[in-house]
This record gives C-alpha cells, sequence and structure tokens, in this order.
C-alpha cells in the first residue's frame, strides 16, 4: 500500500470523527481492528473510550464527549504497512471552551488497505482537566446566580463555605 493511500484512509477516519460519522469513521477499519490511547493507564481509565480497544466504543465515547473542530497535519512518516502521523488540532469538550492540542498517531494497515491497529499518543491529562473545568462550569451555573437567588431553580446549590453573603 503506498503513502497516498494510509493518508487517504486515515483522512476518511478523522473526517468520521470530526463529522460524527461513526459508519464513515468504521469503512476503513478492519473487522478485527484495535485502538488505544497511550498513556499513565490510571489516567487512560478515566479517559472516554480509555476502557475498551474496540474502534466503534471509543469513537461513540469520544462523538459524545468531545468535538474536533479543526485539524492540521504536520508530518506523516510511513514505513511499510504503518504510518506514523503528527497532527495540530483544536478540540471542544462539550460544555467547554475550544482548545489546541497536539496529536501523534501511529496506525498499520493489512494487506487489504484496512486499519488494524491505531494507537494514539496525546495530552490525555489536559482533556480530563478540559472535562473537568466544563464540568464545574456547568455545576457553578445551575447554583446561585446572585444574593437573593437560593439557588431553587435547576440544579443543586453550591456552597464552598467561604462565609456568609
Amino acid at each position: 500500500m503506498n503513502r497516498e493511500d494510509m493518508l487517504t484512509k486515515i483522512e476518511t477516519l478523522y473526517k468520521g470523527r470530526e463529522s460524527g460519522d461513526r459508519a464513515q469513521f468504521a469503512s476503513v477499519l478492519a473487522p478485527d481492528a484495535t485502538f488505544r490511547f497511550v498513556g499513565d493507564g490510571s489516567v487512560i481509565m478515566s479517559f472516554p473510550g480509555g476502557r475498551t480497544d474496540e474502534p466503534d466504543k471509543v469513537a461513540r465515547e469520544l462523538f459524545e464527549q468531545i468535538e474536533m473542530l479543526d485539524r492540521r497535519l504536520v508530518s506523516a512518516t510511513i514505513e511499510e504497512n504503518r504510518a506514523a502521523v503528527h497532527w495540530r488540532v483544536v478540540l471542544k469538550v462539550k460544555g467547554g471552551a475550544p482548545f489546541e492540542q497536539e496529536l501523534f498517531d501511529l496506525w498499520e494497515f493489512n494487506e487489504t488497505g484496512l486499519i488494524t491497529k491505531g494507537s494514539q499518543f496525546q495530552d490525555t491529562a489536559k482533556i480530563l482537566n478540559e472535562m473537568d473545568d466544563a464540568e464545574m462550569a456547568k455545576s457553578a451555573q445551575s447554583g446561585p446566580r446572585g444574593p437573593d437567588d437560593d439557588g431553587g431553580g435547576p440544579g443543586p446549590s453550591i456552597d464552598f463555605g467561604l462565609g456568609s453573603r
């Protein structure tokens, strides 16, 4: 398989990721394909899709929680049936603000040209922090909004014990 074909398959996978089209995402994967995030195991277990190596399950969790707003290829190295790809991306956790991130993917292809294995290196702690920030912002929005508001609207009232209001 040549460089252009591999990069086209990877591009198809990412376009499905960005649009949330899981069928397009899966169209370039072998039936027995695996995918994993690389990093500290305790962090990976908290990461969306980090508890499985089944690409469809990983994709479902990522699609539900993290949007990919922009993606730029930095470099790609192809050797035999493997592609190493470096990206700069802009992500957005649901309820959060966009942020930049770098990804490094290792892809392996079978003899029919389908992806059989993917490994992704990224700053998983950054994404978990963004998810925490988005959750805190959502909680703060549902709490008290002023001195005359007891927080009785939707969501719980938050008391940080900082003294009287």
